[in-house]
């Protein structure tokens, strides 16, 4: 008996490690899978084990899992406590309370000033107002002039698709980012909230009953197909944030009692700093970023590898400090820093390696704790929840038009992540939710303890013909 038991409890042990009885069934159930097109890694960081593995070399589009790619490579070249600098500077002499020059603003691509997410990020405009009167200056003969030189390429990236271009998620990361470049707008009136100036409007097929909006990446024009007059009230994306910014300054401004003459002037050598902004920490944008999936401000945290240079410099970067790392980018495409871009490319293998990497030293909880919890945070919260596994699973989501993906940790009883655990499912036919159950049955089979012990009877049974092998 003493032997069975000792058989029992090695034959349990390598189930649970090999994760499946049978070799040839694929883990996931869910009618309508893709099986060739779905990647699933499951490692045990303990023993360097795979539990389950299936095509983890397969090229796969990741959606916004990405998210977790751009992080993990800002945390392994920059602190947690840095942050975005806009100086703003009152270009010219002053005298008498009369700046003749203008006021600059040195925008920098930081995605998060005035961010309705980020509250410390909020009151930029009253700032300069109040920059400005310690200054004693009471009009500028100039103009606001935001300047847009230190960040080149401001282009949307490739992948992106036309369809998202209107909408807050396809916000364009720019050097001037503004209230998070969107705006709520409300139609037949036109009124904008907050204000952006420069917006045209071009109006088809007006017999149509539902209003649906569209705009080319690049164009100020809204094109408004449907009947207006019943009526719209959505958020979409700025066309140029900088526009935005500048009204809401010169606004503030005049409210303060500090008029702005409009007429562009020559800079001048002479310069008085009127205010530096500070950006909330790059700690607290990534963990803002992750848990929300923001695109801009993912995009934002890609640009900052490189401050100065463009997309592409931030991107080998990217790659060279995996590479380093000894992460071997085979199978990989990066395109962007969200997710958002259909020419993404990553292999399960290269994001375990990765996660595994970023459980050690010096980056310790830094990294896992920016992963949302299973029934607790952002896009987890209704994941696995009121089961065994809530709160003992961390995972950034990802999600588009036949993409669903997870990607995260397991974690311990003291909060010490245990496993790596990779789904990216591509090409699906199911529905989300389906896809999404199944995900949850195949995690709670793998590790949820009560459940293992239902199936002793059945490892029992395999144990008791000492001649069978395993």
């Amino acid at each position: 008996m003493v032997i069975k038991k000792i058989c029992r409890i090695a034959v349990t042990a390598v189930i649970f490690l090999s994760g499946a009885v049978s070799a040839s069934a694929f883990p996931l159930r869910v009618s309508g899978i893709d099986s060739v097109n779905t990647a699933i890694l499951i490692r045990d960081l303990r023993f360097g084990a795979d539990i389950v593995s299936e095509n983890v070399d397969r090229s796969l589009i990741p959606a916004s899992v990405m998210k977790s790619v751009t992080v993990g490579s800002m945390l392994n070249l920059a602190d947690t406590s840095e942050c975005f600098i806009t100086p703003v500077v009152a270009d010219g002499s002053i005298s008498d309370g009369v700046l003749s020059g203008n006021i600059v603003v040195r925008v920098c691509g930081d995605p998060t000033i005035e961010s309705q997410f980020l509250p410390s990020s909020q009151g930029f405009a009253d700032s300069i107002a109040a920059g400005l009167r310690r200054l004693g200056v009471t009009s500028v003969t100039g103009d606001v002039i935001i300047d847009s030189s230190d960040f080149p390429d401001a282009t949307t990236p490739p992948g992106w698709m036309d369809e998202d271009i209107p909408w807050p998620y396809g916000a364009r990361l720019q050097g001037a980012n503004f209230r998070d470049n969107r705006f709520r707008l409300r139609l037949p009136s036109k009124e904008t909230e907050p204000f952006v100036p420069d917006l045209k409007f071009s109006y088809t097929n007006p017999k149509r009953r539902r209003v649906k909006i569209d705009r080319k990446d690049g164009s100020e024009t809204f094109i408004v197909s449907g009947n207006q007059r019943r009526g719209l009230n959505d958020v979409f994306s700025m066309p140029n944030p900088w526009k935005a910014m500048r009204h809401e300054i010169v606004t503030v401004l005049h409210d303060s009692g500090i008029e702005i003459g409009g007429n562009k002037t020559a800079y001048s050598q002479d310069s008085w700093t009127v205010y530096e902004h500070h950006s909330p920490s790059l700690g607290e944008i990534m963990r803002s970023l992750m848990f929300r999936s923001d695109n801009l401000m993912a995009e934002g945290i890609l640009r900052a590898i490189t401050p100065g240079g463009t997309r592409e410099d931030a991107i080998k970067e990217e790659m060279a400090v995996w590479s380093l790392s000894g992460i071997s980018p085979h199978g990989v495409v990066i395109k962007d820093g969200s997710g958002l871009s259909r020419d993404n490319r990553l292999t399960a293998r290269f994001l375990a390696g990765i996660y595994q990497y970023m459980i050690t030293d010096p980056f310790g909880g830094d990294y896992s704790s920016l992963f949302p919890r299973a029934g607790y945070d952002g896009t987890m919260r209704n994941f696995l929840l009121g089961t065994s596994l809530e709160g003992r699973v961390a995972m950034k989501t990802g999600s588009m038009r036949g993409v669903q993906s997870y990607a995260g940790y397991l974690f311990d009883e003291n909060g010490h992540p245990t496993h790596v655990i990779i789904f990216m499912v591509n090409n699906f036919r199911c529905s989300r939710a389906a896809l999404k159950n199944d995900i949850e049955r195949l995690l709670l089979e793998k590790f949820d303890v009560s459940l293992q012990s239902e199936n002793l009877s059945e490892e029992e049974t395999i144990t008791e013909n000492p001649n069978d092998e395993q």
